[in-house]
């Protein structure tokens, strides 16, 4: 495994492209044996086997064992779920090709970022700025803020192939959970307009998300414009078992 990163990361890292390249319905090795192949305990595969769960790849069936499911590889929108993956391996899961053409990445100051981040004003800030095209359509225009004190190898990095998040996670250990969003309907200025090849005033999608890892820190702030011909996104939504109800 990879010095520096988590076990579990490695672990459903390499998991990922086992079932990818598995069959619908094909079953995975059981528990025993694929602790035995990564070397690692059974709470650490779990929690790896339980990220892909969440992602859809796999499904987990009492009693027999888990399997890969049939995963549409045309469904091109985002999708919100208690389970916080960029949009980037979203589509890569799905076996769609994603490019990114990054139009900043630098440092700056921004009150209203440094807000929903819980920051001062004066905080300095990274601002990443990309195009993100999906089989080579344009599908979103995205915005982030990050604390350029937490996480300065942000600056150092090419996006164009790889998840602002999954870096995250790799490089600083960051594991998020929460994803606060916040959707509205827009119109479109006359440079994203531009972007979109559609005209001035289209309306489209646009969504802030704020992010925060397990510890309850505020990670990320960013706000998507989404294409006017896929503006669509799924959010899931899943009671907590001590919340509910008869």
């Amino acid at each position: 495994m990879a010095e520096g990163v988590p076990k579990y990361v490695a672990v459903r890292d390499n998991l990922r492209q086992r079932a990818l390249a598995m069959q619908t319905g094909e079953q995975l090795p059981a528990e025993p044996e694929l602790c035995d192949q990564y070397g690692v305990s059974r709470i650490t595969l779990r929690h790896a086997v339980d990220d892909l769960i969440q992602d859809g790849l796999l499904v987990r069936e009492q009693g027999r064992g888990t399997f890969r499911t049939d995963v549409d590889g045309e469904s091109e929108h985002e999708v919100i779920s208690d389970h916080i993956r960029g949009f980037f391996r979203q589509q890569a899961d799905l076996g769609n090709i994603v490019d990114t053409k990054v139009m900043s990445n630098t440092i700056v100051r921004d009150a209203r970022a440094a807000k929903h981040l819980d920051l001062p004003a004066d905080t300095d800030l990274i601002r990443l700025e990309r195009l993100r095209y999906v089989d080579n359509a344009l599908k979103q225009h995205v915005v982030t803020f990050l604390p350029a004190s937490r996480f300065p190898k942000v600056l150092e990095q090419d996006f164009s192939h790889q998840s602002l998040y999954e870096l995250l996670e790799r490089e600083y250990a960051v594991r998020l959970i929460e994803n606060d969003a916040a959707v509205r309907v827009r119109a479109l200025d006359t440079r994203m307009a531009w972007y979109f090849g559609v005209q001035d005033g289209t309306p489209v999608l646009e969504m802030d998300s704020t992010v925060y890892d397990e510890f309850g820190a505020t990670i990320a702030f960013g706000t998507t414009l989404h294409s006017p011909d896929s503006s669509e996104i799924t959010f899931i939504v899943r009671a907590q078992k001590d919340s509910m109800t008869v």
